[in-house]
């Protein structure tokens, strides 16, 4: 379990890198106030994303080398073919785990499975959420990893439902200010604060096979500092 939940808090950190910034500063935005903008992240985009920021040894990812919690067990196991997909309301992220689980230091057998993670976004309080997950092993999985996927699916879906939020507006002033950041990005913003961005929604758009967020860009505050 630490293996999968090692490969979660990755893939969490990639779409839904939360706090760091300060909220407090108010700087000059290139919006004028409001502009309302609507995001779309399509799915391929994310595959291209996952594949630059995390899946980099030649197209796998080793999620517990170099990593204590698993890598006394873990060393071998390997994440590949990352898939994400709209099915209806839901988002559904795929990747195949492949390797030797080490049990025992008498038993490592070898599993090989794919893990489907699936999930649907909100937008509350000013944040996005993921709710109502659903973890699986996909069908052509070996009896090993269904079994294991089995045991601990109702715990990776509360670390999803818990865990999984993103701070929209903070990414967006992030990405505006480093151009080489992954989007999404506000397009002709490259100076704004996260008090200046309010999130108004998130859904699944599934004729374009994306997920897209409506933000409203604010002018900034009277007497803020500029970038």
């Amino acid at each position: 379990m630490p293996m999968i939940y090692a490969f979660l808090s990755s893939w969490l950190m990639v779409w839904m890198p939360v706090g760091g910034g300060h909220r407090g500063a108010v700087v000059a935005a290139t919006a004028p106030d409001p502009r309302s903008y609507t995001l779309a992240m399509p799915t391929a985009q994310m595959v291209s994303v996952l594949r630059t920021e995390l899946f980099t040894d030649s197209g796998r990812l080793y999620p517990c080398r170099g990593n204590p919690a698993c890598s006394s067990w873990g060393h071998d196991l390997a994440l590949s073919a990352p898939g994400v997909k709209i099915d209806g309301p839901r988002l559904v992220f795929t990747v195949h785990v492949s390797g030797t689980y080490a049990i025992n230091a008498m038993f490592a057998p070898s599993i090989a499975g794919d893990l489907v993670v699936s999930a649907v976004p909100v937008a509350r309080d000013g944040l996005i959420h993921v709710t109502q997950s659903v973890v699986q092993a996909g069908p052509t999985s070996d009896i090993v990893f269904q079994g294991f996927v089995q045991t601990v699916h109702g715990q990776l879906e509360q670390l999803l439902n818990d865990k999984g939020t993103l701070d929209l507006a903070q990414y967006l002033a992030m990405s505006a200010k480093n151009p080489k950041l992954p989007p999404p990005r506000l397009p002709g913003v490259s100076c704004v604060e996260p008090s200046q961005i309010q999130v108004q929604s998130v859904a699944t758009d599934p004729p374009s096979s994306s997920v897209r967020a409506m933000v409203t860009v604010n002018a900034p505050a009277a007497g803020s500092r500029g970038c």
